[in-house]
């Protein structure tokens, strides 16, 4: 039982970091932008994005569970994962499922 708990807090802890990394990358990007502001259709993609990412984060790869957070139709996920060039960290690992 002892090692559920260290599983949930490593888990935890990784989904903490990996929301760190996310804000520094970007606070990174608006630094860089200063004087450059970005239009509604980036902006969109942007959001999008980290969407999907949370999605696929939440379900560990999973695009049909994803689909379903979303409520978007699996092949519609694909296409905006494919377009947005979206990866995984377990894409190597689940390739069937992703």
């Amino acid at each position: 039982m002892g090692s559920d708990v260290e599983i949930h807090n490593l888990n935890s802890l990784r989904e903490a970091a990996l929301t760190l990394l996310r804000e520094v990358e970007s606070l990174a990007s608006r630094q860089s932008q200063n004087d450059h502001k970005l239009g509604l259709q980036e902006q969109v993609q942007r959001y999008e994005t980290e969407l999907i990412r949370e999605a696929l984060q939440r379900t560990h790869g999973n695009q049909r569970r994803a689909a379903r957070l979303l409520g978007v139709k699996v092949t519609t996920l694909n296409c905006k994962i494919k377009r947005l060039g979206i990866q995984s960290a377990n894409e190597g690992n689940r390739g069937a499922e992703l």
